[in-house]
């Protein structure tokens, strides 16, 4: 049953439309709302409730097989190359991909019609793939749907140069603002500002370095081969339990994307650019938690994260949704930074499933140093708490993918497990809350977008 899930052609459709059982996913409308500089003023408002459901007496259509064509496989590595998520790159034009073309449509403002492609439109995409994949994106520095605008832009004549896109990142200082060391006015090596000389500093040979992985690119790579292996792996065909782990962590991105854009259709007063500005700030402030991830354990780390977000003074369900958001945003961006930043804080604030996140960046190295040592305790203890009926992050209803991740951490510790018998759906606990220091009530500057109920 699991695998047959996850090899139909409309997995991203399913994973678009799966119910969330959380408050932001089918409340009221989600209301964005901060002030750029560091205050942030909540836009509380209701919407109308949404009164959506099956007609009475409808009757079910059956449809024919979609047909798989090189075409199709191309549209959908392109489309999520840019971050549209078109799902699994099966080469079936269903309503995953239709829906990403949509989305393609109106982000290069052609007109919407229904996920047709003209020629020209599909001629444009496959232009600006093979472009990006040939150099555009190294000169750029850019991922996800911001490089594809980079790509309009050199064909219209208005190239950028590549320090561009980290220039638009933070928003101008007032006149008044004295600004250190600005980008562009880089201090003489071994100079201090009188013009003495320094105390020669410890040179870093990697100060200067970036990496070059993408997971969106990783991700594609992972469906080609699982397409080319017949469909995903499952607890009776698992051989290379990394792999199978690789698998798992590209569903639970286009899940996470998936959400994350539901919501990002609902946010009343931002624009996309606002949304990805502010979920930048927002991984930038837990950005020492997310470089203490990779040097120490869970239990460490989790419980500083919890003080941070309490300490903004952000109600918890506003703050559990902007974590959501800038999820989705990190992984279409992959910008792996904020992906983690978001991560920890879903974790932190009492959701442990979201754990399993961590242990896949620790495990591969997105957004992180490689630690597969402090992966595992990440795995084990979303693992677990999954076990113990806790809410799933991913794939709801899909108990077989739980024992996929038990059975692989295991192979990979070198222990061959045996197949477990099924076991019964046990009652949801609520997890044990985090153990954190008392929070000092500070000046609130966290990015955050409020939910209304």
């Amino acid at each position: 049953m699991f695998a047959k899930f996850l090899t139909t052609a409309g997995v991203a459709a399913a994973l678009a439309l799966a119910p969330a059982e959380r408050a932001e996913a089918d409340a009221a409308e989600f209301i964005g709302g901060a002030i750029i500089g560091g205050m942030i003023g909540h836009a509380i408002g209701q919407q109308g409730q949404r009164t959506t459901g099956p007609a009475t007496g409808s009757t079910r259509v059956v449809r024919p097989a979609i047909p798989a064509t090189q075409q199709g496989r191309e549209t959908q590595v392109a489309l999520n190359y840019f971050g549209f998520n078109a799902g699994s790159v099966d080469g079936q034009i269903g309503p995953g991909t239709r829906s990403a073309i949509e989305r393609y449509q109106r982000a290069m403002g052609y007109p919407v019609d229904g996920g047709e492609f003209s020629d020209y439109q599909f001629d444009y995409l496959m232009d600006a793939f093979y472009w990006a994949q040939n150099g555009g994106a190294g000169q750029t520095g850019l991922a996800g749907q911001p490089l594809l605008f980079a790509y309009r832009d050199s064909r219209e004549g208005r190239t950028l140069p590549a320090a561009a896109p980290q220039q638009q990142l933070a928003p101008q200082p007032p006149a008044t603002t004295v600004i250190v060391n600005p980008q562009g006015a880089q201090p003489v090596p071994g100079l201090l500002a009188g013009g003495t000389a320094a105390t020669p500093a410890v040179p870093n040979l990697f100060a200067n370095s970036a990496p070059t992985v993408s997971l969106a690119n990783t991700c594609n790579t992972v469906m080609l081969q699982t397409s080319t292996n017949g469909g995903y792996t499952t607890l009776a065909t698992m051989s290379d339990p990394d792999f199978a782990l690789s698998e798992q962590f590209c569903v639970a991105r286009s899940y996470a994307m998936a959400q994350g854009e539901q919501m990002m259709q609902n946010i009343v007063g931002l624009t996309q650019a606002q949304i990805s500005e502010q979920c930048s700030q927002f991984a930038n402030l837990f950005a020492a938690q997310i470089d203490r991830a990779a040097m120490s354990g869970q239990a460490d780390v989790l419980p500083q994260v919890a003080n941070a977000a309490l300490g903004s003074g952000v109600p918890p369900a506003d703050l559990a949704a902007t974590a959501r958001v800038c999820l989705s945003v990190g992984y279409a961006q992959d910008n792996m930074r904020m992906a983690v930043g978001a991560t920890l804080v879903l974790t932190a604030m009492g959701e442990p499933a979201y754990g399993e996140l961590m242990g896949h960046h620790l495990r591969e190295g997105f957004g992180t140093p490689r630690r597969p040592d402090l992966a595992m305790a990440w795995y084990d203890s979303a693992i677990g708490a999954l076990e113990r009926g806790a809410a799933p992050a991913f794939m709801p209803g899909q108990p077989e993918r739980t024992l996929l991740l038990r059975q692989a951490t295991m192979m990979m510790r070198g222990v061959q497990p045996a197949m477990p018998a099924p076991v019964p759906a046990a009652q949801p606990v609520p997890a044990a809350p985090v153990p954190v220091p008392v929070p000092v009530p500070v000046q609130n500057t966290l990015p955050t977008f409020s939910v209304s109920q």
